[in-house]
This record gives structure tokens, sequence and C-alpha cells, in this order.
């Protein structure tokens, strides 16, 4: 009789993982679909939507925002959303300027940067893991602070690069290589260490387990608060290195940089197919929604659409990948 019915739940765990594979890839091919169909549509609406310039354009702006993602592709999976990550941006940028100013070496500055988003990620995570306050409105209230640490830095105006490194900064942040922009190749060496961590540790491992089940992860002998903890690291880890790409790309920093921009983020990753439950979601899904909300925005400017229409769509955006969660199953209840 027990030996039955452990068949019987083998089975129906069988079905249902077969059905989120099923799931997940009707959600790739989706996205493929609206990828192709917005790419003809913007085509034939303009004719410089496919020029190179246009293009390599696009992949300079795509790099900045998929960076981010794939920290906030971690956050979600954990079931933790970082909605700080611009204001960790935009801070970290602002302390690398400063390191430039004093003549350290570009190199070093990037370390920091990474070091810098680690740090502010560790905030984080004490707020969320030690202080135990909800992941939203503990990194928004980090997020604030941040933003106004930066204000205070920059006294409200643009802080440049020195002129005689600007030339570096320019060939880090809009050079390519063989015709690829170089922050869309470390945009790519950036998912492709996430996707070793998520796939192929423990680590990565715990990630999906406590954001999909946290109790039964705690009776499993998985650390929650170190697993959340350290996942909340890497994604301002993320955000850190977007600061000095996203600096290198402009050579400076403005202390509002990225205030309008953080729902495009998470709008992304959940047209990519995570939820804001946590426990499931793909990085090549996150990439797909990147690419679809980039396309929206690019096709948009050229088309000339007044910046109150294309906020107007953009806030759409963000309902519709909410609502496209909530159909998922990860509705309000």
């Amino acid at each position: 009789m027990a030996s039955g019915s452990n068949s019987q739940k083998g089975f129906s765990n069988t079905k249902t993982v077969i059905s989120e594979i099923n799931r997940d890839w009707g959600t790739q091919l989706s996205l493929l679909g609206a990828i192709i169909l917005l790419g003809i549509v913007f085509s034939i609406l303009s004719p410089y939507f496919f020029t190179i310039k246009n293009l390599v354009n696009v992949g300079h702006y795509m790099s900045i925002m998929g960076i981010l993602a794939a920290g906030c592709t971690v956050a979600l999976i954990i079931g933790a959303l970082d909605v700080s990550q611009f204001s960790n941006l935009a801070l970290t940028a602002t302390f690398c300027v400063l390191l430039d100013r004093a003549g350290v070496p570009i190199w070093v500055i990037f370390l920091f940067a990474l070091f810098a988003g680690s740090i502010l990620g560790a905030v984080n995570g004490f707020i969320v893991t030690v202080l135990k306050i909800n992941p939203i409105i503990g990194t928004l209230a980090s997020g604030m602070v941040m933003r106004g640490v930066t204000y205070m830095i920059t006294e409200g105006v643009s802080l440049s690069v020195t002129p005689e490194r600007s030339d570096i900064y320019y060939a880090l942040g809009r050079g390519t290589t063989l015709g690829v922009p170089r922050t869309l190749i470390v945009m790519a060496i950036v998912y492709l260490l996430i996707f070793i961590i998520l796939k192929y540790t423990s680590f990565g491992r715990q990630i999906f387990a406590v954001g999909g089940n946290p109790e039964a992860s705690y009776l499993a002998g998985i650390n929650l608060k170190k697993t959340r903890f350290l996942a909340l690291i890497l994604a301002g880890a993320t955000a850190g290195i977007g600061g000095f790409f996203l600096l290198a790309q402009i050579g400076a920093i403005q202390p509002n940089t990225g205030e309008a921009t953080l729902m495009d983020i998470i709008a992304a990753v959940l047209l990519g197919g995570l939820s804001l439950s946590g426990g499931k979601g793909k990085l090549t899904g996150t990439i797909l929604g990147v690419i679809i909300l980039v396309m929206i925005q690019n096709g948009m400017t050229l088309l000339g659409i007044q910046s109150f229409w294309q906020m107007i769509v953009r806030g759409g955006i963000v309902l519709v990948a909410v609502y496209i969660d909530v159909l998922r199953g990860g509705g309000y209840k």
C-alpha cells in the first residue's frame, strides 16, 4: 500500500516537473517570437533600426541593464527583490570618480567598484536577514539612503572623470572588439559566471530551494540567512560592475542616474519568466526580457515618440509583466 502511494507521488512529481519544463519552453519561445515581431515592426517603421550604428548603441545600453538584471534575477529567485540596485550603481560610480581624480589606477578602481557594490549588497543582506525587514521595503529604504549619500557627495551636480584618462574609459565603455561592444562582452561574462553558480554549485541549488520553499529548506539543514545574505551580496556586486562600466560609457556620473529605470529591470526579469514569489527563473529568460525592453525603448526613441508617452508605455509593460506573473500563480493573496 505504501509502495503504491510512493509510486503515485513520484508520478505526480514527475508530471509537475514536465509541466514546469514545458511552461519554461513556452515562455522562451513566446519571448523569441515577440523579439522577432518587434524587429520586423520597428525595421518597417524606421530605416535606422537595423543599422550597425544603432545596433551597437543598443548593445551598449542593453549591457548595463543586463548586468543589473542578472543580479536582480538572483535576488528574485531567492524571493528577496532588491530595488536599490540603481542607487547602488550611482553611489559606487560616484566613489569611482573620486578615486579616478585621486589618480588611482583604473584596474584598482574596477576592483573597488566590485567591492563597494558587494558591501552595499551586504547592507541589504543585513537588513533582510538580521533585521528581518521585508526585502522590498528594506532595499527601498537602503536605496534612498544610498541615493541621498550620492547627492551629498556630488552636491547635486554631475562629476566627470579626469580628462587625461577619458580616452581609456571611452575605450572600455564605448569601444568594440570585432564589432561587438566591450560592455556587452562583460555582460556575457557576468551571465556565464552567474549561470555556473546557479547551475553547478550547491549555493546555486540552495538559492532555488530557499526561494521555492523556505520551510522545507530549513528542515533540510540549509542556512536561510546565509543563503539570502550571499544572494543579496551577489546582486550588489552586479550593481557595482554596472556602475563602473556606466561611468566608463558616459565619462561622468549624475546623482539621479537610474532613478527612472529601475522598474524596467524588474519588468524585464518578470517578462523573462521569473516570479515575485521566488523559487524559479532562468537567465536565458532574463536576457530575452532585457532585449524586449531595450528594443521597445530604442524603437520609440527612433520614432520620435515623446518621453511622456514612452513613460506610459513602460508603465504598461510593467503592469503586463506583473500580470503575467499573476497568471503563473504568483498573484497577491
